[in-house]
């Protein structure tokens, strides 16, 4: 006797594991880090200084198997620039890139009203 399964939809599904995966490599968040990066730079240099400008570095370290961490150092007039480049990235990433990413931009969030409140 033989039972014949048909799974529609498998194809999908590989592919949108593959996609999940993908995204979360060391590799990829780095892209997205220095995508991140380049528009803050962007933005610093059309609305600031040189100074802020050059300040700005976004890097991702794998402090862990599959753990990441994703280090921004930046002068504070800087920190709107990085804020408003990761929400622009965000839509761009694949889920599991966007997920650290967003845990990235709630830190920077943080930051950016900590110091709104302290001007």
């Amino acid at each position: 006797m033989s039972i014949g399964i048909d799974v529609k939809g498998l194809d999908e599904v590989q592919k949108k594991l593959k996609e999940l995966q993908e995204g979360l490599t060391l590799h990829a968040l780095q892209h997205w880090a220095e995508e991140i990066e380049l528009e803050a730079k962007d933005m610093a240099a059309a609305r600031s200084t040189e100074e802020v400008k050059n300040s700005i570095h976004i890097e991702v370290v794998e402090i862990e198997p599959k753990t990441f961490q994703v280090k921004a150092s930046a002068k504070e007039e800087a920190v709107p620039f990085i804020a408003e480049a990761t929400r622009d990235k965000l839509n761009a990433m694949p889920v599991t890139s966007a997920s650290i990413f967003k845990t990235f931009l709630g830190q920077v969030e943080k930051k950016l009203g900590a110091s709104q409140r302290t001007e």
